[in-house]
């Protein structure tokens, strides 16, 4: 069975010595009181032998944290931990930015609070009166039902059944962290394309390949050779919402600068042979060291969950330019997690990175017409 990693968020304001046996809290807090509370129902969920052990439920509060940076502190605890408990009895407003964070991250979380809850919680399964105490409390309702939540958390495989918020209701069951999908859509591609092209001592860039030319059925032209370059074409997908037509319209430009494209496969070695599964790409006709590459993963872009709620606000208010500017702001978070990539591998090793070009597509014609200058001269 899993641990449970337990860090406690709330109003760290002293209120007096904390006479607990713990050197780990000098002052007494609510969040010192609720980690004390959390280590009793440890033990007490050990002594009903629910859990193998009371290390099996790991607590802490930010001031068990001795790093100085309390904020860096406190965002790398709520991203290391299976489980935060937010206390918003006192209505922080730094207490409430991080239970937004804490939202966004879809992270599983228990609320406990005072009286009364702000507007935006009222929703929220929270545990309300909530005794602050030193100890752990077996006779406590409010303790037994944070010791019931916290075995129920450290049963859940996975959590995402305590992690529901205002935010996730919106986007229909979705945490922020996963309702847009650039991160996911530019790591994929970076590992199934840039990686075959960059990576140190195998990549097609690297090595001597074979090109075969698609001639549309007949006899296919086979050349032997090294590749100089790979060029990425970032296309606007709000202007051309499909592969295709965002293909016909590269064609077109390119030769419109006199350097038409053609469809190929790059075939490579192994074992002295070269395979006969290709990776098909297109490549300048008369210039074929060159690739050219269109990202067909970003067009689902345009149906991640994000995208169709505001589609189905654009219908509801008819405002298409939040969709529009919506759909490029996706765009440039996927630009910058392929850039953010690029820079990992250019630090860590000396493959062929350099040689991978990133290009809008307004500009991919004059870009290539110039990369082909350069490398001709």
């Amino acid at each position: 069975m899993q641990e449970l990693r337990v860090f406690v968020l709330g109003r760290m304001v002293p209120e007096g010595a904390f006479s607990g046996d713990s050197y780990r809290y000098v002052r007494r807090t609510k969040t010192v009181q609720i980690a004390s509370i959390v280590e009793g129902a440890a033990k007490a969920l050990h002594a009903d032998e629910k859990i193998d052990s009371t290390d099996k439920i790991r607590v802490l509060a930010p001031e068990g944290d001795d790093r100085t940076n309390i904020v860096h502190s406190v965002l790398n605890h709520v991203e290391g931990s299976d489980l935060i408990i937010i206390d918003v009895s006192d209505e922080s407003p730094s207490v409430i930015y991080e239970l937004g964070s804490v939202n966004a991250l879809g992270k599983p979380y228990i609320l406990v609070t005072g009286e009364s809850l702000p507007f935006y919680l009222l929703q929220s399964r929270s545990i309300m009166n909530f005794s602050f105490k030193d100890e752990y409390d077996p006779g406590d309702l409010t303790h037994v039902e944070l010791r019931n939540r916290l075995l129920s958390n450290y049963t859940s495989e996975d959590g995402v059944g305590f992690s529901e918020s205002v935010f996730s209701s919106y986007f229909q069951g979705l945490p922020i962290v996963n309702i847009a999908g650039p991160a996911g859509i530019a790591t994929g591609y970076h590992v199934n394309t840039l990686n075959r092209f960059g990576r140190q001592g195998a990549g097609f860039l690297q090595k001597v390949v074979k090109v075969v030319e698609d001639d549309g059925g007949q006899e296919p032209v086979v050349r032997e050779g090294r590749l100089s370059a790979l060029v990425v074409v970032i296309p606007d997908i709000v202007k051309t919402d499909n592969y295709g037509k965002a293909r016909v319209d590269l064609e077109d430009a390119m030769a419109e600068k006199g350097l038409p494209l053609m469809s190929a496969s790059i075939l490579e070695k192994k074992d002295g042979e070269y395979n006969n599964l290709g990776f098909g790409a297109m490549m300048l006709r008369e210039h074929p060291d060159i690739v050219v590459d269109i990202p067909r993963t970003v067009y689902p872009l345009s149906m991640v969950p994000r995208i169709r709620i505001a589609r189905e606000n654009e219908q509801r208010f008819g405002a298409p330019a939040g969709r529009r500017r919506q759909l490029r702001r996706l765009m440039r978070e996927f630009r910058a997690i392929l850039d953010w990539n690029m820079a990992n591998e250019r630090a860590q090793n000396d493959g062929a990175w350099g040689q991978i070009h990133f290009v809008e597509q307004a500009d991919v014609a004059d870009y290539i017409h110039n990369l082909v200058n350069e490398t001709s001269s």
